[in-house]
Formats: structure tokens, C-alpha cells, sequence
């Protein structure tokens, strides 16, 4: 039996899109080990996966929204990377040491792209490494992140070029034999192989991209969610789902301009506001609103006309999956560049984060369900998602390279 170890370091949205990979390494009789935050365990443990949980890394309070109300801006007085070192250093030591200290002996590993030392991991335990990409790939050729992460890339630039971050390398290197890795390519493939859970359509400069990027498309896969709503809709009213994902999520002025702007609206309005909301602080909500902490969102998008997000990568492509047209309210790091790609296409609309009025929302919204081009072009955005091959294909090109990795490495030893 082939062992697979899967090594994660972030969010939602990086650990979702490796679930029907997981899922379907095991359905083809592989064993699978996979490295997360502890906050993870019961949702990688659902997907039967073996669970090892690490030390989870919180970014500072700073870089977050200010008592939940203005959207993410990298502060001027905050080094951010310096402040998260040693929390940083201890994930990376956990990994490694339960990486390579593991009574199993895996035959690859596929680790997210923000694991940094994926590659290099890979090398030790003479294994293929394949990388699991869960934004747009990025490489020398393809410049297409905003200002924020543009700002946050100069600041990873100071980190790597710190006595601090040399001397924890050198550490590695001498303790494990870790080469130090060069962190200005940090958000681009290093694996054998790059698994993105996107279409060569809608990726931006798709062309760009030679064969080692694997374009799979979302990894959609049923995730056994309960929902305590019914999405019965016997008038026929339009559905709008409202979500600003996992992060970026506890803005109450945000929440109460949507009331303002569908309230009187003839349409059923289903609203995630993420755990750190309390739903018990507006002071009214809507009769046709549907407000919840957490909301299965793969099951309402399949019903949904239109999609409310703040364009992260996931979600954009869930919805687009299931032909939503979106409007979209981009916060930070690669979110504008996700939102300006579906407006390119034509499929959705995108609001500046500090201009949001409800009646931008609602004119928004009005455009949408009132054209036909919005819906058209979802619908070929999201032909494409699904003609890519899912987690079904990621698996096939994962396989593919260990088989080819096998004839090498046999040959050699004749």
C-alpha cells in the first residue's frame, strides 16, 4: 500500500480544495497521512485521512480588521514576519521532526504552497513533492498580485535577508539538512509537479504555464455538512448567498448595509457571518433573511442565482463551479486580482471595499439578475472548472509522476 503525507500551514481555503484529493487517494487504496493545524482535525479526520495536528499559525491581531469594521491593510508599524518567528519556527520543527520521525515511510508528499520547505522535505526523504496551489499560479512571468501583497512581498524580502531567519536556516540545515530556501519565489510552484485547483481558462496568462502546473480545476467534493435551513423555494424567488468567507468575515457594518439593500427585496437572502459574530447583536433582521454563524456553502450555491463574496479563491471558484454570477468585494492579498479576473470574463461585479452602500449592493445585484450576459459567461467560466477533471484528475497526474518516478529511480539502480 502507497503512503501519502500531506503537509498544510493555513486557513479554510487551503486545507478545503485537498479534501476530495484525500478522499480519493484513499478510494484508490492509498494511506494517507495528513499534517494540519489541530483546528482541522475533526474535518481532515471526517475525510479519513490519518490526522497529525501542529501548532496553529495566527497572524497578529494586527493584520486583521480593526474591532471587526475596516477591511485588511498591512500596517505601516507592524513587522509582521518578525513577530511571527518563533511561533513559525515551532510549526516548521513539529512537521519536520513528525515528517521524518514517523514510523511510516511515504512514498511522496503533497504540501501547500505556503509550506515553503515542501520541496526541500521532499528531497530529504527521497520522495517526489508535489505542490498543491490553491490561488492563481504565479510565476516569473505572471506579476499579478496586488498592492497588499506586493507590500507584504517586500517584507517577506526583509525577512529572508534577516540574521534572524539565516541563523533559524542554518539550524535546519544543520540539524536536518534543510537548504535554505529562496522566499521571494515563496507564491510560486516549487513541487515536481504543481496541482491547481483552477482552469487554464480562467487562470490569468494560462499560456504561460509549462506541463509541471496541472490545471484540475475546484476540488469539489461532498463535504457532509449539516444544514439547519430548509432551501425550499416554492415562489420561485431568487436566492442570494452572502459570505465574506473564513477571515475577513465580522464587519457588522457590512452585514447591516445587506439588510438595507434586500430587505424589501422580493428574493430569499441566506447570510454567512462566520463564528466571531454574534447574530444576537443586530438589532433586526430581516424576514426574509437566513443568518447563520456557518453555512453549508457548497449545497446553497447550487441553488443560488447570485453569490455575494469577498472574491478569495475558494469560494470564487465554488460559486463559478456552479455557474453564479458574483458580485464581488475583494479585501486583500490575492482577492483583487481573483475578482478582476471574473469581471475580465464578464461574469460577475466588483465593488471597492470602502465604497460599499446598499444601494451599490442592490443596483449590483439588480444588474446581475436582470442580464443575461453575467449568467452566460459564469456558465462558461464554470464549463471550464468542470471539464478540468477535479480531484479525480489531480490524483491521475499525482500517480502519473510517482509511476514515472518509480521507472527512473529502478533504472538507475540496474
Amino acid at each position: 500500500m502507497k503512503r501519502v503525507l500531506f503537509i498544510n500551514v493555513f486557513g479554510e481555503g487551503h486545507i478545503n480544495p485537498t479534501i476530495g484529493l484525500v478522499k480519493e487517494l484513499m478510494n484508490r487504496g492509498k494511506k494517507v497521512t495528513y499534517i494540519a493545524g489541530e483546528e482541522f482535525r475533526e474535518k481532515i479526520e471526517k475525510a479519513g485521512a490519518t490526522f497529525i495536528g501542529h501548532k496553529t499559525m495566527e497572524f497578529p491581531k494586527t493584520f486583521g480588521p480593526p474591532n471587526g469594521e475596516a477591511p485588511f491593510k498591512m500596517p505601516e508599524n507592524v513587522e509582521a514576519p518578525f513577530k511571527m518567528l518563533d511561533t513559525l519556527k515551532e510549526m516548521i520543527e513539529e512537521i519536520i521532526e513528525a515528517a521524518l520521525n514517523s514510523s511510516e515511510q511515504y512514498d511522496y508528499i503533497i504540501y501547500d504552497s505556503m509550506f515553503f520547505i515542501g520541496n526541500e522535505l521532499g528531497r530529504i526523504l527521497k520522495v517526489p513533492a508535489i505542490c498543491s496551489v490553491t490561488t492563481f499560479a504565479m510565476n516569473e512571468n505572471t506579476k499579478i498580485l496586488g498592492e497588499e501583497t506586493k507590500e507584504m512581498g517586500s517584507k517577506i524580502q526583509e525577512f529572508s535577508n534577516s540574521p534572524l531567519y539565516k541563523e533559524f536556516f542554518a539550524h535546519l540545515q544543520g540539524k536536518y539538512g534543510i537548504k535554505l530556501p529562496d522566499l521571494s519565489t515563496i507564491f510560486n510552484g516549487s513541487g515536481m509537479i504543481n496541482i491547481v485547483y483552477t482552469s487554464k481558462y480562467f487562470q490569468i496568462h494560462g499560456e504561460r504555464f509549462d506541463e509541471r502546473y496541472k490545471f484540475i480545476g475546484p476540488s469539489i467534493a461532498d463535504r457532509n455538512e449539516d444544514m439547519d435551513f430548509s432551501l425550499e423555494n416554492n415562489n420561485k424567488k431568487k436566492l442570494i448567498y452572502i459570505s465574506l468567507g473564513t477571515i475577513f468575515n465580522n464587519s457588522i457594518n457590512f452585514y447591516e448595509s445587506c439588510f438595507k439593500a434586500f430587505g424589501n427585496m422580493d428574493a430569499k437572502i441566506i447570510m454567512s457571518v462566520g463564528n466571531n459574530t454574534d447574530i444576537s447583536a443586530f438589532k433586526s433582521i430581516p424576514s426574509n433573511f437566513i443568518v447563520r454563524n456557518y453555512v453549508p456553502q457548497l449545497k446553497v450555491l447550487k441553488q443560488a442565482d447570485v453569490f455575494i463574496t469577498h472574491g478569495g479563491m475558494n469560494s470564487t471558484s465554488e460559486g463559478l463551479y456552479y455557474d453564479v454570477p458574483l458580485v464581488l468585494i475583494p479585501q486583500t492579498i490575492d482577492q483583487p486580482a481573483v475578482a478582476n479576473r471574473v469581471a475580465q470574463l464578464g461574469a460577475g461585479i466588483v465593488i471597492d471595499k470602502d465604497k460599499v452602500t446598499p444601494e451599490i449592493l442592490k443596483q449590483s445585484v439588480v444588474k446581475i439578475l436582470t442580464g443575461d450576459n453575467f449568467k452566460m459567461n459564469s456558465e462558461k467560466i464554470g464549463k471550464s472548472l468542470r471539464e478540468a477533471g477535479g480531484y479525480k484528475k489531480g490524483v491521475d497526474e499525482i500517480l502519473n509522476l510517482c509511476d514515472i518516478h518509480e521507472e527512473v529511480a529502478a533504472g538507475n539502480e540496474k
